[in-house]
């Protein structure tokens, strides 16, 4: 009984670590001089469901009308991350820009994503990549989307106090 009982913890502890992608930042460049400064924020999605935005646009009639939602909650966990340290805006004439390229989001809403930050030339100044932002359990496609952006939100935040800082 304790053999049978083991091997079915074993097994559910890989399942649930096998669910879980490591975040395997890299960082290149600074993001310095983020410090004390109002940025845009330009968030652009490659893959949607394995296909172009344009195409999940077309697939998901809703996205275009819950797209500037999603990337509220992205900006709202972000800008609270960064309180006192520098501030992000949508769509504002800025000298400097924060770029989420969000590479794929899966089913489950989880975005797999890269933060850049571009001077007003678009040249990057600093990039961290290998990030990933955790979307939903339950709920239709573009509540797990949302529950992704706010993870991705709350860790792109994270990550600029901590890179701002050093």
């Amino acid at each position: 009984m304790k053999r049978i009982l083991f091997v079915i913890f074993a097994c559910l502890s890989l399942c649930s670590y096998a669910q879980v992608p490591f975040n395997n930042e890299v960082v290149t460049g600074s993001f310095a001089a983020l410090n004390g400064q109002t940025a845009n924020l330009d968030i652009v999605y490659e893959k949607i469901h394995n296909m172009s935005e344009a195409d999940f646009a077309e697939y998901e009639k809703d996205w275009n009308v819950d797209k500037p939602e999603i990337e509220g909650y992205v900006l709202e966990r972000a800008n609270k991350a960064l309180e006192g340290l520098c501030y992000l805006k949508m769509g504002k004439e800025a000298d400097l820009t924060v770029r989420i390229l969000v590479n794929t989001v899966s089913v489950k809403g989880d975005h797999s994503f890269e933060v850049q930050l571009l001077d007003k030339s678009e040249k990057v100044q600093g990039t961290i990549s290998g990030l990933f932002g955790k979307g939903g359990m339950f709920g239709t496609k573009l509540n797990l989307i949302k529950d992704g952006a706010k993870s991705t939100g709350k860790r792109t935040g994270a990550l600029l106090r901590k890179y701002i800082k050093k």
